[in-house]
């Protein structure tokens, strides 16, 4: 079952990093403004949501044991 949860939580993960390249990727064809911005905030989430999921598991691991 504590894979499972942890499967779940990867799999959310990479649905979110997808939809960010993919929402960078239309505003860049798009000509949209500040399409930098966006791109800026995609690479911060690159490396956010991981350690985000990550801490989550962790801080979800440890209440359990309690």
């Amino acid at each position: 079952m504590k894979k499972n949860k942890k499967s779940i939580a990867a799999l959310i993960g990479i649905g979110i990093l997808a939809a960010l390249y993919l929402l960078t990727l239309i505003t860049a064809f798009l000509d949209i403004p500040n399409w930098d911005r966006l791109f800026q905030a995609c690479m911060v989430a690159t490396i956010g949501i991981p350690i985000l999921l990550w801490l989550y598991l962790l801080l979800y691991k440890k209440l359990k044991e309690r």
